[in-house]
């Protein structure tokens, strides 16, 4: 892959992480001991509850939900991105063990159905999970990739099961059954390959090892990714794109920050951007994604073409044109203030309004490498707010100072934001002395 980046600041994006990255909230063993301890019954309870009539497959949705977590661990660098990850986890988990005991049933293959239900009760116990994962992680029992081999074994087997009994029966009735069952299976696997991959490329943009390519507060990058696609990163973002496998086997990348995409067409894959586990699905197409970790969901827009976004279950068409902002609740449009501070960016302008000065000045710090202080705490609640082309920060300043009251100046080689009401009162009380 070609790398072109001519930054503002004359620094360069590089292959390896930025400086001060944090650390995996699974730093250890014991560290995924003590959230498998603190979190294990609140996942245990919401396994069950999806899985509904099964609620013995419970265990084990949560057991290779904790091994993928522990697989992943290096992407954890909060606790709130580790919880989202298990709830993600469990939800899918969820889904695959009813798909396999739905087809297992209907078939009679029950090596997939009643028998894996009695072996999940076994694991109901705490204690005895743990075990099993501690086996997992070591080698000695069954690891998230056995689980998935053994998903993926059960489903061709119940399909040969099922063309056995279609050649055996002859008459009618059990022939009309077949066809009605096969059916249901095809629609299962059509469904479960879906979903596999799905998390197939999850899994692959969060593989430990990735040197995500990172760029720095004011810094904007341009890159051609090794399938032709042209790829542009705003500041204080990370790309993660899979080192084996891109674009052949998985065309995806995951992003940490903002990136416009103008993706190459004439690939056998579609073209995935990652942001929050949320995917976005593009053919040929531009568009622009936006999710920074402190961001409460993620932000696409469509500029030519045509993107599926998925959250979950939840799908959703974008044309040209059109923006989505999507959480882990809900799917909708973007006011226009969401979409400027999102999108303006790429054509050379910078927004936010009416928000707290303390982001305000985040903002700031983002697109300009301004870092201006603020002593007097209770200033950051302030609203504040501007609207600058990219090269203008004197003229964010300077909107900054006059949306929330406060005046700029250097205090020795710091900036800082005073409070202007203050000064002007000071100055008065001092005319009248």
């Amino acid at each position: 892959m070609s790398t072109s980046v001519p930054p503002r600041d004359g620094s360069t994006i590089t292959g390896s992480a930025a400086s001060g990255a944090a650390s995996s909230v699974l730093a250890d063993e014991q560290a995924l001991k003590r959230v498998f301890d603190a979190n294990y019954d609140a996942c245990l309870a919401s396994a069950k509850t999806q899985l509904a009539d099964a609620p013995t497959l419970a265990p084990r949705v949560v057991e290779v939900a904790f091994l993928n977590a522990w697989n992943q661990r290096a992407a954890f660098a909060t606790q709130e991105q580790l919880d989202t990850f298990l709830a993600d986890e469990i939800r899918h988990g969820s889904a695959r063990a009813l798909s396999r005991r739905f087809s297992g049933h209907r078939m009679g293959a029950m090596g997939g159905g009643a028998q894996s239900e009695a072996h999940a009760a076994t694991q109901a116990d705490p204690a005895k999970a743990w075990s099993q994962i501690e086996r997992s992680i070591h080698g000695e029992g069954h690891s998230a990739e056995a689980h998935a081999a053994a998903a993926t074994a059960g489903r061709h087997d119940a399909a040969s099961h099922m063309k056995s009994v279609a050649k055996s029966r002859s008459w009618a009735p059990a022939i009309g059954l077949g066809i009605v069952a096969l059916a249901v299976a095809l629609a299962g696997a059509v469904y479960m390959n879906r979903l596999g991959e799905d998390d197939a490329v999850l899994s692959a943009v969060n593989a430990q090892g990735i040197q995500p390519i990172a760029s720095s507060p004011g810094q904007i990058g341009s890159l051609t990714l090794g399938d032709g696609t042209k790829m542009r990163i705003g500041p204080e973002t990370r790309v993660m794109i899979p080192e084996h496998g891109f674009p052949d086997k998985v065309r995806a990348v995951r992003v940490d920050g903002t990136a416009s995409f103008d993706v190459a067409a004439g690939q056998v894959l579609p073209f995935r951007a990652v942001a929050k586990r949320m995917q976005f699905i593009a053919t040929g197409t531009k568009f622009i994604v936006s999710a920074f970790p402190t961001d409460s969901g993620v932000r696409v827009k469509v500029v030519e073409g045509t993107v599926t976004a998925k959250a979950g279950k939840r799908t959703s068409t974008v044309t040209a044109g059109q923006a989505l902002f999507i959480t882990p609740d809900s799917m909708r449009a973007p006011t226009e203030a969401e979409a400027a501070e999102a999108f303006g960016w790429v054509d050379g302008q910078i927004s936010v309004q009416h928000q707290q000065l303390r982001r305000v000045l985040a903002t700031l710090t983002r697109w300009f490498n301004y870092d201006v202080k603020v002593p007097d705490l209770p200033l950051l609640d302030r609203d504040a707010s501007f609207s600058v082309p990219l090269d203008s920060s004197r003229l964010a300043i300077s909107q900054v100072e006059q949306s929330a009251n406060v005046k700029f100046a250097y205090e020795g080689e710091t900036k800082v934001f005073r409070d202007a009401g203050a000064k002007a009162e000071k100055a008065e009380k001092a005319k009248k002395k």
